[in-house]
């Protein structure tokens, strides 16, 4: 284990890739950097959720993802306590801005009891979030992952029946099952493999054959985990905006955000009145 500008990890864990190989100022350098994706595919979302008026929580959801990038960075970055907390703390909250999503997507419209139902859920699950983030900060890791693969979890039920209920199942069902499809894959394909294989570097002193690849699997599985949430808000914001009778289309196109490739964007033919 080499030390470089930010010392001996502090954080409880250091992934396969090796630590300060290409610059003494980052630990691991692909892992930092393949975290950038998601810190702009969460600044993308949110450009499109203010030019189209998609509604102050999906402008929240792309802020909070754009926050999970750029704490995944500073954890990958520099192996610090306080840069695993900005890493991990963020997902919980960012899972339960989409759970907030999910769980006020109504196919039949929106009225002012769905509204209230929104509300309240939104103020249910910051206090869960509170309670959370208390008893991680105080050791309580477990419970914390516990907690945020319950609310994926959750996210998870709530979109799929959202898919199925929906008037235009077709669009719907494609960017939600893709969604899912994309984020498990890389986690069973990608984050599994160097668990099991490579293990935690702190604990581990075995060599790894992961450790011989160019690029850590772990890299691929951080653009999965930004392709992953970004299908799934495009599902939430065509749903929203067709519940409330915006007309919405998906075109794709190039940006550069998306780090020039092409990506989904969630168009109303009805503006917002």
């Amino acid at each position: 284990m080499v030390d470089g500008y930010w010392g001996k990890p502090t954080a409880n864990y250091d992934w396969c890739e090796d630590n300060y190989v290409l610059t003494p100022y980052v630990a691991e350098f692909w892992n930092a950097l393949s975290s950038l994706p998601t810190l702009t595919v969460g600044l993308y979302f949110l450009l499109k959720a203010r030019r189209h008026a998609y509604g102050y929580r999906f402008e929240v959801a792309g802020a909070m993802l754009a926050v999970v990038g750029l704490g995944s960075a500073a954890f990958h970055g520099t192996l610090t306590r306080w840069g695993q907390i900005l890493d991990e703390v963020p997902m919980l909250y960012s899972s339960s801005v989409f759970l907030w999503i999910a769980g006020s997507l109504d196919a039949r419209g929106r009225d002012a009891a769905a509204t209230r139902r929104s509300d309240l859920l939104g103020a249910g699950l910051t206090l869960w979030c509170v309670v959370i983030t208390a008893a991680y900060l105080n050791g309580g890791f477990e419970l914390f992952f516990i907690a945020y693969a319950g609310t994926v979890a959750a996210v998870a039920v709530t979109s799929v029946k959202a898919a199925r209920a929906s008037l235009e199942p077709a669009v719907a069902k494609k960017y939600c099952y893709w969604a899912f499809g994309i984020y498990v894959g890389g986690f069973l394909c990608l984050w599994v493999p160097e668990q099991v294989f490579c293990g935690n570097r702190l604990h581990a002193h075995h060599h790894s054959p992961l450790q011989d690849l160019p690029l850590p699997l772990h890299a691929f599985f951080h653009v999965t985990s930004s392709a992953g949430p970004l299908s799934w808000l495009t599902f939430a914001a065509f749903e929203e905006l067709r519940s409330t009778k915006r007309k919405p289309t998906i075109r794709w196109g190039r940006h550069v955000l998306l780090w020039g490739a092409k990506g989904p964007e969630v168009v109303p033919r009805v503006k917002n009145v």
